[in-house]
């Protein structure tokens, strides 16, 4: 928090943070998620199942990169964009898929996304 904002108890003395929750109160940290289900996000089979796809269009678009009659510099530099669209997808694997759906359009439309 910045130390030029006001405290949440601007104007009065802070609550004492000891002791102050009664039986019938539950404090902040104490109270469950709810904003994440397990009705809300996709069963482990779904999410390897995206995570292959993602895999098997990656190995696709290497082996498009490699078969392209361009200079060493450029394949290289697109093999290194593809090696970031898969370090994102560990992190980050809708984003992953966004990046590498741009990158084959672009390999499409022939010209090779190279930055």
């Amino acid at each position: 928090m910045h130390r030029d904002l006001e405290p949440p108890y601007a104007g009065r003395e802070p609550a004492p943070t000891e002791g102050t929750a009664g039986p019938t109160e539950s404090r902040i940290d104490d109270r469950p998620d709810d904003d994440t289900s397990p009705t809300e996000e996709p069963d482990e089979s779904e999410v390897a199942a995206r995570y292959a796809l993602v895999a098997e269009r990656l190995k696709q678009a290497h082996a498009r990169v490699h078969a392209l009659n361009v200079p060493a510099e450029a394949k290289t530099a697109l093999t290194r964009q593809l090696l970031i669209v898969t370090e994102t997808a560990k992190r980050d694997l809708p984003e992953a898929a966004r990046r590498l759906s741009c990158f084959v359009r672009d390999l499409d439309e022939g010209h090779p996304p190279v930055h």
